[in-house]
């Protein structure tokens, strides 16, 4: 016999405290009972439970169906982002194990100053070992933010920054 019991043996009241836990108990059980009968009843009415059961199916149907599209886009997203990591890694082997070619290096750098500059065409890029030289006039706010991405090019080992602050009225001679 466990303290509990045999205090309550002692004490008298065990029946009383029986009691209250089952009250709660049934109690629980008949509001839980009541809710499963009104929902029956609510769909099984002669009149509107057929309508009701079909829109709670379709209701279903449309949630099941959106959370099946969204995992979808989800596994998706996730699948691009791995081929995306695998091809970093992949090109950074690539990179330390072979040469990229000079002209190939300087058409990356022409496409990309394209996205940084809207005067990228006044702008000249020579490339030498991929060391790239820039000559011609560039915006002041844009200067250093063209140079930091250029160096992010693959095949890019340093820049000679030969631009000019544009509107400065000083030229700078394009390379011979």
């Amino acid at each position: 016999m466990s303290i509990q019991e045999r205090r309550c043996e002692a004490e008298g009241n065990c029946g009383k405290e029986a009691t209250a836990g089952d009250r709660w108990i049934a109690g629980i059980s008949m509001i839980a009972g009541a809710a499963v009968g009104a929902t029956v009843m609510y769909f099984c009415d002669s009149h509107r439970g057929k309508a009701r059961r079909a829109e709670l199916q379709q209701k279903a149907g449309g949630v099941a169906r959106q959370a099946g599209h969204e995992v979808a886009i989800k596994a998706e997203d996730l699948l691009n982002r791995a081929k995306g990591l695998v091809a970093k890694a992949d090109a950074a082997f690539e990179r330390s194990e072979k040469l990229i070619d000079d002209d190939v290096v300087a058409e990356r750098v022409r496409s990309h100053m394209g996205h940084l500059t809207e005067h990228a065409r006044d702008i000249q890029t020579e490339v030498v070992g991929g060391v790239v030289a820039l000559h011609g006039a560039v915006s002041p706010d844009k200067h250093r933010q063209m140079i930091d991405e250029i160096l992010k090019i693959p095949g890019v080992k340093g820049v000679r920054d030969r631009l000019a602050p544009a509107g400065s009225g000083r030229k700078v001679p394009a390379a011979s």
